[in-house]
């Protein structure tokens, strides 16, 4: 096909007269046989998954911002206990080092 040809085979054709009107008589009937039109849905039906996508959402952020909670202390209870044995070590060190200084003065006072 040339390109002339596909342009007059796309060329838009206005719909002939009467056409809209019986496409809408049609939606009111049904033959039998003919697939059934859908339904609207009713605004109660369409509301339900919304409010149990919104209950997961909640439940899913509230458990997820607990676990993030229960990490952050967890964190922070493991350097307390890292400050703690530091602070022990610290006050160990210092006393051994206050004992060799006085034996260190003693020495010198003989």
């Amino acid at each position: 096909m040339r390109d002339d040809e596909l342009q007059r085979a796309l060329k838009r054709v206005d719909p002939p007269a009467g056409f809209t009107g019986r496409v809408l008589a049609s939606v009111g009937r049904q033959e039998p046989g003919a697939p059934k039109l859908a339904r609207p849905i009713p605004p109660r039906a369409k509301a339900a998954p919304l409010k149990w996508a919104i209950a997961a959402t909640i439940v899913l952020a509230t458990i997820g911002g607990g676990s993030v909670w229960y990490r952050a202390e967890e964190r922070r209870k493991e350097g307390e206990e890292a400050k703690r044995q530091v602070l022990v070590s610290l006050s160990f060190a210092g006393s051994k080092l206050k004992s060799i200084e006085m034996k260190v003065n003693r020495g010198e006072e003989r």
